[in-house]
Formats: C-alpha cells, structure tokens, sequence
C-alpha cells in the first residue's frame, strides 16, 4: 500500500470517529438537559423552582414515593400520598388548601370564624379537634389521619402521642416568621407528595407580593409597629416575628429594634413612647384594651403615628392568627390600601 493511501485511511478512521464522538456528546446532552453543569451548585436552579424557600428545606426529596421529610423535631418517613391531614394550626390549613387539599380535622380553638374568610372559602367540611393549644388527642385519634401536622413549639409535648396516631410533621407557627411560613409549606407539600402544586402556588405569592411593593411609595422611611392589644397587655412584634416580616417584604420596616430572639415584646406607654413608630397597626381582643386607657393620657397623643393619624385597627385573625400565604396576602393587601389608598 502506498504512502499516501495510507494517509487517506488514516483520515477516514479520524473523521468517523469524531463523528461517533460528536454523536455521543449530543445524546448526553439530550439526556441531561435539565442537570446543572459541571461545577454547578447543585440547588443552583432552587430560587426558581420554589421561590422564597430556604435551603433547609429537602426538596431533593419531591416526587419519591417514600420520603423522608425534614421538621423542626426531627425527621419523618412517609409512604405514599396522604389524603387524611389534621392541621394543628391555621399556616397548616393554609398549606394544604395550597395544594388543593382539604384537611378532615383543624384544631380551630372551637371557632371556626377564625379561619379567616379567604381560607374559609376554600376549606371544606371538617371535624374541629378542640383547642390549638390542647388539642384533643381521642378526636385526632377517631378521625384515622395518616398525617398530622403540628406546631413545634405548642405541641413539642405530645408530639410522640401524635406520632403513633400518624405520622407527625411539626414547625413553627404561633412564633414562627414569615420565612418559616414560607419554609412550612413546602415542607408540608412534600409531605403531601404535592411539590408542584406549592411551587406554582410559591410562584403566584411570590409575584402577589412583589405587585404589591410596587404600589407602596417608592423609598418609604417611616417605621411601623404592629401590635396586638387586649385588656391588660399591649404587645408588640419586632422585625423577626411574622407580621412585621409581612410588611417588610412589601417595603415597611420596623419600628422596634432588630434585637434578640423574642416573637414579641410587652410594651409599657413608656416605652411605646420611645419606639417612636410612625405607623401603628392595632389588632385588638374584643372588648375595652389597654390602648382604650392610654389614648387619655398625653405620653399617648405625642406618638408620631397619633399625631399623624396613622393608626388603624386590624383583625388579629387575619393579622396575627393565620399566618399563612393567604394570610400575608391578605395583611400586605391591606397595608397597602390603608397607607396608600391602593
């Protein structure tokens, strides 16, 4: 064989095999064209994929027909998709009717009117298990629930009770922020084996508040203070509880310092007076309140906000109780049309 047909061969060989090569690359590529690339983070796509939530959250767990599911006491196994859900506290009806569940059982402290009316509508018949605080173990137990989902805090106590009626899944609510909102939910969903159906509900939130930040005045710098009101207590709520987090993700900050660990704190007229907020949003008990008392005294009149007529009156069930994407809708809703007329 010549010298030259030698060569020819020898290119032939080359090209075939870069053709192979380039065929091979292609039917890789098809195949891993939702995977990040290399040197990616492997949660590099997370944000879009469920916005708002923290990386303490498992997604990686979606879609598995047993998952194992992350809480604030510890891990749960669960099998399957639950279909019969006890919510221990209102976030929890939230997160389901997210998904488009109903729960069977809502601890609803024997009042059903504080599921607030824009979650009410959309939950259907249930059975109340009592008090939020103390639920009722022999209800929960009757109604056959192959999930339960709990209050970390309030029901740290019986959690082993509950989780031999069912699995038990339990977060913050009544001192969670509005972050651990948003981290429950989608927790809750994975539980559900509902992933998408909170991702979507994540995206629509997402933009609801983002619409909102938009109507609220461009560089606000007034402060404001959120506080519940009852007849010997006027508590107000720093930057790290749930309401004050609602309003600072539409552009309101807070009056009350960014410091310590406490939900909430307990004002003296003294110390209102020193906080100097220029908005205050009142949730009062039914009934005379504490703030009844102080609007005689003078210390009351020299509040920025009292000066300013920037006070106003909201419903605790909607502002302080609910806690749940419906919820934050509704409070940033609100807010924007008080302060704004929007």
């Amino acid at each position: 064989m010549s010298y030259s047909a030698t060569l020819v061969r020898r290119a032939a060989a080359v090209l075939a095999l870069t053709v192979a090569a380039g065929a091979l690359a292609a039917c890789g590529n098809s195949a891993s064209s939702t995977s990040p690339a290399a040197g990616a983070a492997p949660n590099a796509d997370r944000a879009a994929a469920a916005p708002g939530v923290g990386p303490s959250v498992n997604l990686d767990e979606c879609g598995k027909q047993t998952r194992t599911v992350k809480h604030d006491l510890g891990t749960t196994t669960i099998t399957g998709n639950p279909t019969r859900v006890v919510a221990l506290e209102y976030s929890f009806v939230d997160a389901l009717v997210a998904v488009g569940m109903s729960p069977i059982g809502v601890a609803d402290d024997n009042e059903p009117k504080r599921i607030i009316p824009a979650l009410h509508e959309k939950v259907g018949p249930y059975k109340s298990v009592g008090l939020r605080a103390t639920p009722n173990i022999q209800v929960i137990t009757a109604l056959k629930p192959d999930l339960i989902v709990a209050d970390s805090g309030r029901h740290k106590a019986i959690y082993a009770q509950l989780s031999k009626i069912a699995p038990t899944i339990a977060y913050a609510s009544l001192n969670g922020n509005y972050q651990q909102v948003l981290d429950s939910e989608m927790s809750t969903a994975i539980a559900l084996n509902k992933c998408d159906q909170m991702k979507q509900r994540l995206t629509e939130h997402a933009k609801t508040m983002s619409d909102l930040k938009a109507e609220a005045t461009p560089g606000e710098s007034r402060k404001a203070l959120f506080v519940r009101a009852s007849e010997k207590g006027f508590t107000g709520f720093p930057p790290k509880a749930y309401t004050p987090g609602v309003l600072s993700a539409i552009g309101i900050g807070s009056a009350l310092p960014d410091s310590g660990t406490d939900a909430s704190v307990s004002l003296t007229l003294e110390t209102l007076v020193s906080t100097k907020p220029d908005i205050m949003f009142i949730a009062p008990n039914d009934g005379p309140t504490l703030r009844d008392t102080w609007a005689k005294n003078q210390l009351w009149k020299q509040l920025p906000a009292v000066k300013n007529n920037a006070t106003y009156d909201v419903d605790p069930n909607e502002w302080s109780r609910s806690r749940g994407l419906i919820a934050s809708e509704v409070v940033a809703q609100e807010a924007v049309k008080l302060l704004y007329g929007k």
